[in-house]
């Protein structure tokens, strides 16, 4: 089983789950480990990497690919 790794980090939650609609939407799944932060208690020590997604190392760069190809287009 592959390891997850970091594909992309997002400076805000929506940015990172329209970035997560658009891997899923290319048959990528993504992991977002900070989806669940109860924001009534945020505390901005604990977003110090942003929103991640991960995703299994083996297909990281197509992932990355298609994050890049989206910003591009």
């Amino acid at each position: 089983m592959s390891d997850l790794v970091i594909v992309a980090s997002f400076a805000s939650r929506p940015e990172a789950v329209v970035a997560q609609s658009l891997l899923r939407s290319e048959g990528i799944e993504t992991l977002m480990p900070e989806f669940n932060v109860l924001m009534a208690d945020y505390d901005p020590s604990m977003m110090e990497h942003g929103w991640r997604l991960l995703a299994r190392e083996d297909i990281a760069d197509e992932a990355r690919g298609i994050l890049r190809d989206a910003q591009l287009g």
